[in-house]
């Protein structure tokens, strides 16, 4: 099921388990204490990880059909 409203600006990107879309973007310097991680909002498994003190900005813009 699509989102609805304007699409986000940002390069897409594909989870990897589920395929859902999500538009990414980067913010300015900083780092959580738990590491740099994206969970994805459908199936809600790691899909993507990162050392970079830069964080990076996931939002979903549609959701696979089987889920």
């Amino acid at each position: 099921m699509p989102l609805t409203g304007p699409i986000p600006e940002g390069r897409s990107f594909f989870c990897p388990h589920c395929g859902a879309l999500y538009a990414l973007t980067h913010s300015g310097v900083s780092k959580t204490d738990d590491g740099n991680v994206a969970k994805c909002a459908v199936c809600a498994r790691t899909m993507d990880k990162w050392d970079s003190p830069v964080v990076r900005i996931y939002k979903l813009v549609h959701r696979p059909d089987d889920f």
